[in-house]
């Protein structure tokens, strides 16, 4: 198995951040199953939804660790995981399911923001309902699968080595490189689901949050808690961030480089690094900003602060405080 410098720094990334993702979101699932009151079954749906798929996604990541070379509507995978010892057609076919757990954790995310955004005027959203939400949205991600398994590639050195056009240099030297056209049907399809369809999602997740602060706004919430109005605002606006920080940047220096305007095979590393972030930060964001869970983990920690015999009369008083200071903080 050939490794260069920097396909080693790769490597050591999608471990720590895949191991993260599973990390974090087999804990957040465990709060949801076992640490969720009664009130927030349907949001629930939609917060499982998500830490299920962005944690199949964390696996799949460490299972290819896929480096994307994207020119002249080509695309080239040199795959790093251990789904190179498959073959070619396994190499692929992972790939596109990880990309399609990255779709639809982003569409779970818009729809979670939806129903926040129906809640605060209706308190009938039943269960089944949000389970229906959910199937319907995932009708998109799994077409990305549904229709690659005829794609046309190829494992050939030579060919692969005329789709990069000799950006890198020792393609002959990995055990597994997929090349394929992007002019097919699939993978049309499959890079739009990437790209363009990124947009509407976020403008509907941007649409939703600006309803929800419209809301938030009015007499009747006013009166609440001003602290807790400023910490929905906040996680509102945390919340509506992250994507743009991690999955957008992988969907532009995709399209960068397929017209041309980026020309170095170093964002072959990038383009899948930037959307692993979203599984560390989301499931950190959702456990800081869901009350029952941020309530559950303090009290964990400070439970472990009284039962330490090294700290002080002092350091656990201050811990109380702290835990006492937080609690009004809620979504």
């Amino acid at each position: 198995m050939y490794l260069n410098g920097a396909d080693a720094l790769y490597m050591c990334y999608a471990a720590t951040c895949s191991t993260l993702g599973v990390a974090f979101n087999g804990f957040l699932l465990y709060l949801i199953l076992f640490r969720s009151p009664p009130f927030l079954s349907p949001y629930t749906v939609f917060l499982a939804n998500t830490c299920i798929t962005q944690l199949c996604y964390s696996l799949s990541f460490v299972l290819t660790i896929p480096r994307v070379i994207a020119i002249n509507f080509r695309i080239v995978n040199i795959y790093l995981g251990v789904t190179q010892f498959l073959g070619p057609w396994w190499c692929y076919m992972l790939f596109v399911v990880l990309l399609h757990f990255a779709v639809n954790s982003f569409i779970s995310i818009m729809m979670s923001m939806i129903f926040r955004c129906l809640a605060l005027k209706t308190l009938r959203f039943p269960l089944s309902a949000a389970l229906f939400i959910c199937l319907l949205g995932y009708l998109i991600p799994f077409s990305m699968v549904a229709f690659v398994g005829d794609i046309d590639y190829t494992s050939d050195v030579i060919t692969n080595e005329n789709y990069t056009g000799g950006l890198v240099d020792d393609v002959e030297n990995y055990l597994t490189v997929v090349g394929t056209d992007v002019t097919q049907k699939s993978t049309v399809w499959v890079a739009f689901c990437m790209t363009g369809l990124q947009v509407p999602i976020y403008a509907v997740m941007f649409y939703c949050r600006s309803r929800i602060l419209k809301m938030l706004e009015r007499p009747s919430y006013l009166c609440s808690n001003s602290t807790t109005n400023h910490i929905r605002r906040l996680a509102l606006t945390v919340q509506s961030l992250v994507p743009l920080f991690t999955i957008f940047p992988s969907s532009i220096i995709y399209v960068l480089t397929q017209v041309g305007i980026i020309e170095t095979h170093l964002y072959s590393y990038f383009v899948i690094s930037f959307m692993s972030l979203n599984t560390v930060v989301d499931p950190l964001v959702t456990i800081y900003y869901v009350q029952p869970y941020r309530k559950f983990v303090l009290d964990f920690l400070s439970d472990d602060d009284r039962s330490s015999p090294h700290l002080s009369a002092f350091e656990r008083s201050r811990s109380r405080s702290s835990v006492f200071l937080r609690k009004p903080s809620l979504i």
